[in-house]
């Protein structure tokens, strides 16, 4: 099955150069007997650009295949136009190294795509076919010329150079459009509306048709007139359509040229003459069109280039999860996209001409901020977080963004972002490192935090508690942990009963509680002894069969401004020794002249 493959592609390869051989020698033939003055002078050499064609819309896929085709072809071409000897040899191979210099330029300078399908590309071919590789050609061609001649004529350098580079510009992309399929697929494209079609058709008529009567007559110098229209003509049908009616107004011209008809037959300079005005012609008319074309498609490719960056944003202005606003330096929003129903409240539509601070409904933002947000030029990144006002489960982050138009500030992008699941992850976490996991109070850390604001505050005075339980040991020894567990649990819960919400309620681990009390020495002490009696009052259920009581000791210390919090924190350990020295189940106040500094008992 390989071998049978392979064997496909090689006859389809040969039926290609075949069909190629064929066609560049039929156009070559034409070409010298119907524009030469002279034997081998072609005015226009057309043949080139068809291989060029060829490699351009891969057709042929090989650079040397293409070479040999043309050196082949040119070899007979010559032939049948009657031109024999050494020097038609030397003339083929002047054809042939163009071709193999352009297909290498092809390779090199357009590594993608379809080589005219943007207006470098173009310009890219018509320095290099158009006129650096002609360039070289013709001093080969006119040489060879000279040698066959005995004595070297610039006339022979001028031929070579005007035929090779009209028949590259004027015949290479009409040829590549027809090979490739971009001329029927234009043509389809333009049938697929009725305005498309009309235009097209009008536009290409009265550019073929003005030029056929231009040139079929030789009273008056209508020159202009195909040229004006062919740039008409390209502005309306494209670069496609454009470059085929460039080809066939440079056919009618070389025609009748040729007929000895046409404004340039008005000019009594000689054959050799009027051919090289033909050519300067033929060679203003396709690069006054090629300029033009490479403007418009330039244009329309920066436009398409605009339109897909809008699409683009439309896409995903459309689909983002955040809100984007445009808003004026006096606050007033321009445009607003992405999910502004779900984060403002508002559809998009709503948002532009409202006020952003109204929009927002936020109280962290205000007029005088918004101001001296723009009028401070080393302020560029304004940022804040606030809970929706419209929907109150939402917290939301908002960046203020400058932007500047011509070097002056003329307004800000406002991003809107939904930071919910972040703020409760960030809320959980500092609960899960400031909260004991078992009873849900305050942890050392959590207490530490608590009790710097605290004292950072105003306030003068409160009292400070450490609190454990009676013989906690023996519980645990006894009953074992899980209802050591529940016993802290239980009377974790009761602490809380008993306290105020302004109160502070921590375990330091163990069966060791610390507890702030927002009240003078007297009340806390009422309190203290309050929960103690409490805890003692509770039954202690650890299984529907046994129920245990509970008893706790307590030592509590002043705050006094100015007081250290953990020489405060050691106050109270060495009240609670006291109660535990005395018998446990009770409260101590710390006193100031008795300070024991004793661990205490297990």
């Amino acid at each position: 099955m390989l071998g049978n493959s392979k064997r496909y592609i090689s006859i389809e390869k040969t039926k290609t150069y075949i069909y190629f051989l064929f066609l560049y020698v039929v156009i070559a033939s034409l070409s010298i007997t119907y524009t030469s003055y002279r034997v081998g002078h072609a005015t226009i050499w057309p043949a080139d650009a068809l291989m060029l064609a060829s490699i351009f819309s891969r057709k042929i896929d090989n650079i040397q295949s293409a070479t040999l085709i043309t050196f082949l072809a040119s070899l007979i071409a010559q032939t049948i136009c009657g031109y024999h000897g050494f020097y038609m040899v030397l003339y083929a191979l002047v054809s042939s190294i163009q071709i193999f210099l352009s297909c290498h330029a092809y390779r090199i300078y357009i590594r993608k795509g379809l080589i005219f399908s943007d207006y470098k590309s173009i310009l890219v071919f018509n320095i290099s076919s158009g006129v650096i590789f002609p360039f070289i050609c013709a001093i080969l061609g006119g040489t060879f010329n000279a040698l066959e001649a005995g004595s070297p004529f610039l006339g022979d350098f001028v031929d070579w150079f005007f035929s090779l580079s009209l028949g590259n510009v004027t015949f290479a992309r009409p040829f590549t459009y027809i090979l490739s399929g971009a001329l029927r697929d234009n043509i389809r494209n333009a049938f697929s509306t009725e305005k498309g079609i009309f235009v097209s058709c009008l536009s290409i008529l009265i550019a073929v048709v003005s030029s056929y009567l231009v040139f079929n007559q030789s009273a008056y110098p209508f020159l202009f007139i195909p040229t004006s229209l062919v740039i008409a003509n390209s502005l309306l049908c494209g670069e496609v359509l454009g470059s085929s009616t460039v080809m066939l107004v440079s056919m009618l011209a070389i025609h009748f040229t040729f007929r000895n008809s046409g404004p340039i037959v008005l000019m009594h300079i000689g054959y050799l003459g009027q051919e090289a005005i033909l050519q300067i012609y033929l060679l203003f008319l396709v690069f006054t069109e090629r300029a033009v074309s490479i403007i418009f498609m330039r244009n329309e490719s920066l436009m398409q280039g605009v339109a897909a960056r809008e699409q683009m944003l439309n896409v995903m202005m459309s689909n983002a999860t955040d809100s984007i606003v445009s808003i004026g330096c006096d606050g007033l929003c321009r445009w607003a996209g992405g999910a502004s129903l779900d984060l403002l409240g508002c559809s998009a539509s709503d948002v532009v001409g409202e006020n952003i601070i109204h929009v927002l409904g936020a109280d962290e933002v205000n007029e005088g901020v918004l101001r001296s947000f723009f009028e401070d030029d080393s302020k560029t990144i304004y940022t804040f977080s606030y809970r929706s006002a419209y929907r109150k489960m939402l917290v939301l982050n908002v960046s203020f963004r400058k932007f500047w138009t011509g070097g002056v500030v003329s307004g800000a992008i406002v991003t809107v972002h939904d930071i919910t699941k972040e703020s409760e992850k960030l809320a959980d976490a500092i609960q899960r490192s400031e909260k004991d996991q078992l009873t849900r109070l305050l942890n050392r850390a959590g207490f530490n935090e608590k009790m710097k604001t605290l004292i950072g505050s105003n306030i003068k005075t409160f009292c400070l508690s450490y609190i454990d339980i009676d013989h906690f040991k023996t519980i645990n020894d006894t009953y074992g942990h899980e209802v050591g567990d529940l016993v802290l649990t239980k009377i974790s819960k009761l602490m809380l009963t008993e306290m105020r919400e302004v109160d502070i309620v921590s375990r330091f681990g163990g069966d060791e509680f610390v507890i702030a009390v927002l009240s003078d020495e007297e009340k806390a002490g009422e309190v203290f002894e309050r929960l103690a009696q409490r805890v003692s009052d509770e039954t202690f259920e650890i299984s529907p069969a046994q129920n245990i009581k509970i008893t706790i000791s307590c030592g509590f210390a002043r705050y006094a401004r100015g007081k250290m919090l953990d020489l405060l924190i050691q106050e109270a350990d060495t009240a609670l020794y006291d109660a535990k020295r005395t018998g446990r189940n009770r409260v101590c106040a710390f006193n100031n002249q008795k300070m024991v500094l004793q661990p205490l008992e297990a």
